[in-house]
C-alpha cells in the first residue's frame, strides 16, 4: 500500500474499515529493514487524518504496533521528520513515542526541532492517551 493509494482513501470511514487499512499497511512494513521514515510517517498522518473523524482512539493493540514502529523512526536529524513524527504522535496518541520526543529535550538540539517539540508539548501537555483534548 503506497501514500498514494492512502491518500486517495475516503476522508470518513468506519472504525472497523479503518483499522482494516491500519492493519494492512502495519503488516506490508514491519518487518522491512530499511523504512522511509518520511513516507511511513505521511501515510500514517493520512490514516491518523482519517481516525480523527472516528472519535475513538485505535484498539490498544493496534496502537501498540503504530507506537513501536513510530519510535523506531525517531531521528532528531531532520525538522520535517520532527514534524511529521509529532503529529502522528499526537493524532494517534502515541504514549512511548510521545515519552521519547519529551526526552530529545535533554539533547542538544537544532532551535527549530526544538521549537517543535516543545510546542507540540505545550499543546498536548501531560495527556497523549485523553484524545481531542487541549491545554
Amino acid at each position: 500500500m503506497k501514500l498514494s493509494e492512502i491518500k486517495n482513501l475516503p476522508d470518513v470511514m468506519s472504525k472497523e474499515s479503518l483499522d482494516k487499512y491500519f492493519v494492512a499497511y502495519l503488516d506490508l512494513i514491519e518487518n522491512e529493514e530499511t523504512l522511509d521514515s518520511i513516507e511511513v510517517l505521511e501515510s500514517l498522518s493520512e490514516l491518523a487524518d482519517r481516525k480523527v473523524y472516528t472519535h475513538e482512539l485505535l484498539e490498544s493493540t493496534l496502537r501498540a504496533r503504530v507506537d513501536h514502529i513510530v519510535q523506531k523512526l525517531w531521528d532528531v536529524s531532520s525538522a520535517e521528520l520532527v514534524d511529521n513524527y509529532a503529529y502522528v504522535v499526537v493524532n494517534l496518541n502515541l504514549i512511548k513515542s510521545y515519552e521519547l520526543m519529551k526526552s530529545a529535550l535533554n539533547m542538544d538540539l537544532d532551535k527549530q526541532i526544538r521549537g517543535i517539540i516543545e510546542e507540540t508539548i505545550d499543546e498536548v501537555g501531560e495527556d497523549i492517551d485523553i484524545p481531542y483534548k487541549s491545554n
